[in-house]
């Protein structure tokens, strides 16, 4: 498992976008008809971006608080117009030029989706993720990516939730026993 480090620099802006402002200082390029609460992530909403919001940028996200600080920005995610292999990796030359080596791979053997992920804490201990990620596997997202999370508000804004829903009991429950399982319901017909 790889470790945070102590960052000399600390990203926190991607695209046009701030990582901890109000959702409402990038309005005029969310699509808001798109707004939805995340099914994985009950704290969290997810709203789309305008195509193309800035050069070299063809699609995106960004997720928003949802429990205790509304409407902070938790997380961005951009795919780049530059699909190619070579492209990814002259970014990611460039990201390792700014940040370092980066501390975690969590790509796939076979290189199908290669993906680097950094992660650093300031003074005031917040931590931010930074993941830049090549994929050619038709089944998940092809192209190249960046996502980029302030995880200590993340973690915070899960922990409102799991407060206010009593989800952790939900979240912790064991899966169900083989014996009182209807196989039929878990096979395509």
């Amino acid at each position: 498992m790889a470790s945070s480090v102590q960052a000399q620099v600390f990203p926190t802006s991607l695209g046009g976008i701030t990582l901890g402002d109000d959702i409402s200082s990038i309005d005029k390029i969310c699509r808001m008809h798109t707004q939805i609460p995340l099914s994985q992530e009950r704290h969290l909403m997810e709203i789309q971006l305008m195509p193309h919001h800035a050069p070299g940028i063809r699609s995106g996200s960004v997720a928003y608080a949802n429990c205790d600080q509304i409407g902070r920005i938790v997380r961005i995610k951009l795919k780049f117009e530059d699909d190619t292999r070579g492209f990814f990796d002259n970014m990611l030359r460039r990201y390792r030029d700014r940040f370092g080596k980066p501390l975690e791979w969590r790509g796939d053997p076979f290189q199908t989706v290669m993906s680097w992920k950094w992660s650093f804490i300031n003074a005031d201990g917040e931590q931010v993720n930074l993941e830049l990620t090549h994929s050619r596997d038709e089944d998940y997202k092809m192209g190249n990516f960046v996502k980029m999370t302030l995880r200590s508000l993340w973690l915070s804004e899960d922990a409102c939730q799991d407060t206010k829903n009593e989800a952790g009991a939900q979240n912790n429950r064991a899966p169900t026993p083989a014996n009182k399982l209807d196989y039929r319901l878990l096979i395509p017909q």
